[in-house]
């Protein structure tokens, strides 16, 4: 029986290197359409066990998303996870090479096991949703600016800039609103998210896009993805405060809008947040309760295949 092969890719701007372990493969290869094809012609015929690559702004979503419609086992982890084995394995030196050969070792010891993966159509809804986003720290950028400017054609650039911003992201949202119309997982999904008191259009299309693991794990490993998880810090006699930590950012970001709203016109979350400000919660701690119950709460909802139901919440 041929022994597994565990592929790990450091991926730039421009290139990518590819090693693995046992040490039967290494590639140098630009990062372009024909590159990732390369590579799946490669690694045919290997018994690939799993491929690991990091989380790099982006570059590495073209070829993850070739490997996958290769039908090859990929997962993409959190760097600083990778950059703290190689430092448990005392490799402090750190060139591509080397960090591809890391990689691999720690697909070979750790064996992360792959999430589940955005469809095309999710990738395409997601890319929608960062570009609002994008487009709306824009438009407070320009608002905060407005109000330390005195010049006159500044002001009349700065309110230019804003109305452009202003008409860009009405087209994005119509596009968000056609993407989700045009798919009836994503219609069945809307409607189910938007069901919940608190929770917007624009909550929803951010779940639905960066987050499609939603109701298919466990109230502990969904707020662990997302990075709502309390991590506890304590040694011996030191009993220090749980934080959390890490997850996924911009999904973070939108359910604390959502909390937020929710904390006046959500009962079960309205409660909550009373209940924790009468013992004397701070804030911090009383809306990050607040979002991880609301995460929760929707993670069954879509499990359930259910709608807003306040006495099940």
């Amino acid at each position: 029986m041929s022994q597994p092969i565990y592929i790990g890719i450091d991926v730039a701007k421009d290139t990518f290197c590819v090693a693995a372990c046992p040490k039967v493969l290494k590639l140098d290869l630009p990062n372009t359409p024909q590159g990732h094809r390369q590579l799946c012609q490669a690694l045919c015929g290997h018994p690939i066990a799993s491929i690991v690559l990091e989380a790099t702004g982006g570059y590495e979503r073209p070829l993850t998303a070739e490997l996958l419609s290769a039908g090859m086992p990929v997962v993409v982890v959190n760097p600083r996870q990778v950059r703290d084995f190689a430092r448990g394995m005392g490799q402090r030196a750190k060139t591509d090479p080397i960090d591809a050969q890391v990689l691999a070792q720690f697909a070979q010891l750790v064996k992360p096991v792959p999430q589940t993966h955005a469809t095309p159509q999710t990738d395409e809804l997601a890319e929608l949703v960062r570009r609002r986003r994008q487009l709306n720290d824009l438009r407070t950028q320009e608002s905060n600016r407005m109000a330390t400017i005195r010049h006159p054609k500044v002001k009349k650039s700065i309110r230019k800039m804003i109305k452009t911003l202003d008409f860009q992201i009405l087209e994005i949202d119509q596009l968000i609103r056609d993407q989700i119309d045009a798919e009836d997982d994503f219609k069945d999904k809307d409607r189910i998210i938007q069901s919940a008191p608190g929770v917007g259009p624009q909550t929803s299309a951010m779940l639905i896009g960066n987050l499609p693991e939603l109701g298919k794990l466990n109230r502990q490993e969904i707020s662990a993805l997302v990075g709502l998880a309390p991590w506890d810090r304590s040694s011996g006699k030191w009993d220090g405060k749980a934080h959390i930590w890490g997850g996924r950012k911009e999904v973070r970001s939108a359910l604390y809008m959502a909390a937020f709203t929710a904390k006046r016109c959500n009962p079960i979350i309205q409660k909550l947040a009373a209940r924790l400000e009468q013992n004397g919660k701070p804030y911090k701690v009383v809306m990050t309760a607040c979002m991880h119950k609301l995460l929760i709460i929707l993670n069954t909802m879509m499990r359930n295949q259910s709608v807003w139901i306040p006495q099940k919440a």
